[in-house]
């Protein structure tokens, strides 16, 4: 598909960046969309609190590392790669193939849209059922997009360097998990979403957190739902300290284990494909 040239990885990355920055602009019209129909308030654009929670979301935020990184791969002006660079480019393949690893094994039925056939409006587009919105935009965020960074690292990266330095590699590939983790713990502590009307109460939308086990590293039910059935988990019978002890912890801990397994597999490819060239 593509080869060695400048020309042709510059339009690579190019295309990665258009695979990333579309269904950041849908999903964006579709949580739009959904509040209008749930809530009085619905999202501001022009809002940066609301950019603050968006890209609280996994994928979202992938895509903002993504799109950041392949702009700095576009103009930057070195022929060859220093350790920074190769880290970088391996913890960027990382975070999409866990993003799209965890929407195509399982997590679209957490996502998938309670009402697929709603209407959901668009610039020059009109009305879109929200199945369509729903669709499209996944598939760039979790199928094409990932797709596309791999094969971009499979081709253009190198990981000489790491391979030189793995036990500092290992330690920084911690690096990224941490700043995500930091970043969705202290949004709502400097970005709270209220209201316009100025109402001290909460606004319903956006949450503070966008997965439930953030909730439950704060000692806190994750939702209405789940404290109408507080005997059914255990942890929420522990005091509010061992319960943060134990999610913060394994938080931090699964999260090393999955970006240090997608290391050795990204090693063992490159190894791979250096071995078969002629």
């Amino acid at each position: 598909m593509f080869g060695k040239s400048p020309s042709q990885k510059k339009y690579l990355l190019w295309v990665i960046i258009f695979s990333h920055l579309l269904p950041i602009i849908i999903s964006a019209y579709y949580d739009r969309g959904i509040q209008i129909t749930k809530y009085e308030n619905s999202v501001s654009f022009n809002e940066v609190r609301y950019w603050l929670w968006f890209f609280t979301w996994w994928s979202a935020w992938a895509s903002l590392l993504t799109t950041l990184w392949a702009l700095y791969k576009l103009f930057a002006k070195k022929e060859e790669s220093s350790y920074g660079e190769q880290l970088g480019d391996i913890i960027i393949t990382e975070t999409n193939l866990t993003s799209g690893l965890l929407f195509c094994g399982g997590g679209f039925l957490f996502t998938y849209p309670s009402h697929p056939h709603a209407l959901i409006s668009y610039p020059l587009l009109g009305q879109v059922k929200t199945i369509y919105v729903y669709a499209l935009y996944n598939i760039f965020w979790h199928i094409l997009a990932p797709s596309l960074v791999f094969y971009y690292f499979w081709k253009y990266s190198q990981v000489d360097k790491l391979k030189k330095n793995l036990r500092l590699t290992l330690k920084a590939n911690l690096i990224y998990p941490l700043i995500y983790f930091a970043y969705v713990f202290l949004r709502p502590l400097v970005s709270s979403y209220y209201p316009k009307g100025g109402s001290n109460k909460p606004h319903t939308y956006p949450r503070d957190y966008p997965y439930p086990f953030f909730f439950w590293s704060r000692g806190e039910f994750a939702s209405s739902h789940e404290a109408k059935k507080e005997g059914r988990f255990f942890w929420h019978n522990w005091p509010p300290w061992l319960q943060s002890l134990f999610w913060g912890t394994a938080i931090i801990v699964l999260g090393y284990l999955a970006f240090s397994l997608l290391f050795f597999f990204l090693i063992k490819i490159k190894a791979r494909k250096v071995s078969n060239s002629p």
